[in-house]
């Protein structure tokens, strides 16, 4: 039994040993293995390369209608549309000023209606206290022979003229 445990190790040491002698002798990095003596290869050129055509040289010419890099029907849309934010401006700008002007037209408007106001409040104010009701009733009882009514009494009037009554006018209307 001897014997077969000493070729068991044997057998284990000779393949650690081989297992030390690979990994000495071969690099691995990562999970790649180099190749040795490894190459690699050349870019090949083109050789068919295609030569760049010459052109002439041509003095550009001038163009006083469109400006550099832009062709006629660009140039007159950009001026249209130009010219149609301008027009929207300057219209803007005007009928802002109208506005400013009708402002200003309504607050004169509205202080000469605040001044009316007050003269005529100051004249209804000297009718009022230039009517004496004592003087009023006086006139009436007294040279006119009118009677105060009681309660809802109404005495009638007899005309000793006629009993026509003659309009001289329209009667207005009641405004409701």
């Amino acid at each position: 039994m001897a014997n077969v445990s000493n070729r068991r190790m044997n057998n284990r040491s000779r393949q650690h040993r081989q297992a030390a002698d690979y990994r000495r002798n071969s690099y691995v990095d990562g999970n790649t293995v180099r190749k040795l003596n490894t190459v690699p290869e050349r870019r090949r050129e083109e050789t068919t390369r295609k030569a760049p055509k010459r052109r002439s040289q041509k003095n550009p010419v001038r163009n006083p209608v469109s400006l550099a890099g832009i062709d006629g029907a660009s140039f007159m849309f950009m001026f249209l549309a130009l010219s149609v934010v301008i027009l929207v401006s300057l219209s803007y700008v005007q009928i802002q000023n109208n506005v400013r002007d009708m402002k200003k037209e309504i607050v004169s408007l509205q202080s000469d209606i605040e001044e009316q106001k007050e003269k005529n409040d100051i004249k209804y104010n000297e009718i009022v206290a230039s009517v004496d009701l004592s003087e009023i009733y006086r006139r009436a009882t007294k040279k006119l022979n009118m009677v105060m009514a009681d309660g809802n009494k109404v005495y009638k009037y007899r005309n000793k003229k006629s009993n026509m009554v003659k309009q001289h006018a329209d009667i207005p209307e009641a405004d409701d």
